[in-house]
């Protein structure tokens, strides 16, 4: 997914790398404890430890929290279960808990998390519960939650099913940028395309979310549509320009970039992507 970076996402990493740095070698007691601390990306982050760590005794303690009264141990409880190292049993047990959870638990974070590593679930499965996860999905994509609804749109971008379509065109459609953003992401990561696809992208065009945006200019021209013609010449002629968009164009195949693509030339040097373009473009 493209991800543009501000101070803010560059102090969040400086944060998550800082507590990082803090669990990595603590032993597993200690990481326990922290578990129910104030600081939930703390938390988060010994989650992570334990999860990476794996073995039966976190697996226990995990399938046991996520029956806890405290919303926090349950989410993190589905967090650890995503993507830990399970055998055929526990991974049995663990996929009825977070979908359990991602159904009927009363936090939207923790269906969220529910959601998001029923997906990773999946995909270390490499598609087994496909089905299981389209069901789950039929409902999630429905959630009042923002976040539950991105996780839905996350965990259908981890396999490729044609029968995803018409549960991501609901949320290409959704009122909030962020889900339309990963729902085009999933979209574009599995090469689906149908009409209405192409259409949900063309009113994404005019997203404030610029990640939105760019998902919805890359799927479009890779699609081959012109619709998106004139706001790559717009993109491509501004002071910040990003190379999957130069790369592109050659996908799209329209000769009216080609000035613009000589304009990036002049502006920014040569670069392999603006080559490709340009010698694709010139030989149509």
């Amino acid at each position: 997914m493209m991800m543009v970076r501000s101070a803010y996402d560059k102090k969040k990493d400086d944060i998550h790398f800082e507590y990082w740095q803090r669990c990595r070698y603590l032993p597993e007691d200690k990481l326990i404890a922290l578990l129910d601390h104030d600081n939930f990306e703390l938390s988060l982050e010994a989650a992570a430890s334990l999860q990476l760590r794996g073995g039966s005794k976190i697996i226990r303690l995990a399938q046991m929290d996520s029956f806890s009264n405290r919303y926090k141990r349950r989410a993190l409880a589905a967090f650890i279960l995503g993507q830990i190292k399970l055998n055929t049993k526990e991974e049995k047990i663990s996929l009825k808990i977070l979908y359990d959870l991602a159904l009927n638990d009363q936090s939207a974070i923790v269906r969220s998390y529910a959601v998001s590593s029923f997906g990773h679930r999946c995909e270390k499965a490499k598609k087994k519960y496909a089905d299981t996860l389209l069901s789950l999905a039929q409902s999630t994509v429905l959630d009042k939650s923002v976040m539950v609804r991105v996780s839905t749109a996350f965990a259908l971008s981890v396999f490729k099913n044609r029968a995803s379509i018409p549960l991501l065109i609901k949320l290409l459609k959704d009122t909030h940028s962020e889900v339309k953003n990963w729902a085009a992401f999933a979209v574009n990561v599995n090469n689906y395309d149908t009409p209405e696809i192409r259409n949900c992208f063309v009113l994404l065009l005019d997203e404030k979310n610029f990640e939105a945006r760019f998902e919805a200019i890359i799927g479009l021209a890779k699609r081959q549509d012109k619709r998106v013609t004139q706001i790559l010449i717009h993109e491509l002629s501004q002071e910040r320009i990003y190379d999957e968009m130069v790369e592109v164009t050659a996908y799209l195949g329209d000769v009216s970039l080609l000035p613009t693509l000589y304009q990036v030339k002049d502006k920014f040097g040569t670069f392999k992507e603006l080559n490709t373009s340009i010698k694709v473009l010139e030989h149509l």
